[in-house]
């Protein structure tokens, strides 16, 4: 492990681990911004720095005044000491084929947004909790399990189970191959691919797969459009349903069953949105 001062005096943390193959990353930070790399390169590493980004308005002046009064009083220089001290309190430890990423817990007048940096083997499982962190996940992962109070999360593809929960922000995920559950309350929700059973519920935002082939998608609104689109040749069952928006399907409809069980079922449904289903 290294500590090294930068040119603004922020202190950065490095770690590496040797490992074999995908691992369990763990990642669990207050505030700031998460980014995991997930490439062919061999073994893990971890920066950890202060993040210029992630704490809301009201929590930087509290802060604010409160180095201020420890400055006067004859305390440490109030901003970089707290940050220093965030950065210093991040626990970081390998646990088998486990990667851990703790940061501090301070109350909200003296909490240091920090900036996470993950590299490891492609395919790894991914968890991470924030409560004021942006989510950003670049590769493949197995699993992904990924909460944020307050943050956009962005997803280039997961082949395992995934479950995604935020309230704000928007929700960007390339590639599901694998079950998905997302929960977005105002936060837009887009997704590329679509290849397993899906669930999307958001509250007020709206919801777009770009291309559906199989499985299932359940997308539910309470005033948000939804859009659907369903990959060329792929027969699909749809349900559609808006209690005060319009619905609408570009999809040819047939009144008889076809031969074969089909590859996809659509379910959207918005309270007062557009619901689209077009071809991908």
């Amino acid at each position: 492990m290294s500590e090294q001062p930068q040119e603004n005096n922020d202190v950065v943390r490095t770690q590496t681990f040797d490992t074999e193959g995908p691992v369990e990353l763990d990642v669990d930070v207050t505030a700031g911004a998460v980014e995991i790399h997930l490439t062919d390169e061999p073994g893990v590493s971890v920066e950890v720095r202060r993040s210029q980004a992630g704490t809301p308005s009201w929590a930087e002046s509290a802060a604010g005044v409160l180095n201020w009064v420890g400055e006067m009083f004859g305390g440490q220089a109030g901003p970089l000491a707290a940050s220093t001290d965030a950065v210093q309190e991040v626990r970081i430890e390998k646990l088998g084929d486990r990667v851990v990423v703790r940061g501090p817990k301070p109350p909200p007048p003296l909490r240091t947004p920090l900036a996470v940096t993950v590299s490891a083997p492609t395919d790894s499982h991914v968890r991470v909790r924030t409560r004021f962190a942006g989510v950003t996940v670049r590769g493949t992962c197995g699993r992904a399990d990924i909460g944020t109070g307050t943050g956009s999360v962005a997803l280039d593809r997961a082949t395992g189970t995934t479950a995604v929960r935020t309230s704000s922000g928007e929700v960007d995920i390339a590639t599901l191959s694998g079950p998905a559950t997302i929960h977005g309350g105002s936060a837009s929700v887009r997704l590329g691919e679509v290849t397993d059973a899906v669930l999307v519920r958001t509250t007020t935002s709206e919801i777009i797969v770009s291309e559906a082939a199989s499985g299932s998608v359940e997308a539910i609104s309470g005033t948000g459009d939804i859009r659907v689109g369903v990959r060329r040749g792929v027969t699909a069952e749809i349900d559609l349903s808006s209690g005060g928006g319009t619905v609408h399907s570009d999809l040819e409809v047939s009144d008889t069953p076809p031969d074969e069980p089909t590859a996809l079922s659509i379910r959207a449904r918005s309270g007062a949105g557009r619901v689209v289903v077009t071809s991908a």
